[in-house]
């Protein structure tokens, strides 16, 4: 991925922005959640398809801002681990 310290999508529909191969065009054109296994279910107020914004560049650093994305591999386990008590409970739901 190319390096930049912009504010920009890094990751859209689980393939990352630069990814131009036929298989992320096809899963960007059937607004296809890899993490969710089906169509993704994210709303926009802005425009009328799903928002398949999964990760973000800010401040030179990678950051998740999907909640299907933190279940990737388990890492929602963690998120819980650092977030503690009060966030404990709303997390085990995923």
């Amino acid at each position: 991925m190319p390096t930049s310290s912009g504010n920009r999508p890094a990751e859209v529909f689980g393939c990352p922005i630069d990814n131009q191969s036929e298989i992320a065009q096809n899963i960007r054109a059937r607004h296809w959640c890899p993490f969710q296994n089906r169509r993704c279910d994210k709303k926009s107020r802005l425009i009328d398809f799903p928002f398949g914004v999964c990760s973000a560049e800010y401040g030179g650093e990678i950051r998740i801002v999907c909640p299907h994305r933190f279940k990737e591999q388990g890492s929602i386990k963690g998120v819980s681990k650092v977030l503690g008590g009060c966030c404990r409970a709303l997390l085990q739901r995923f």
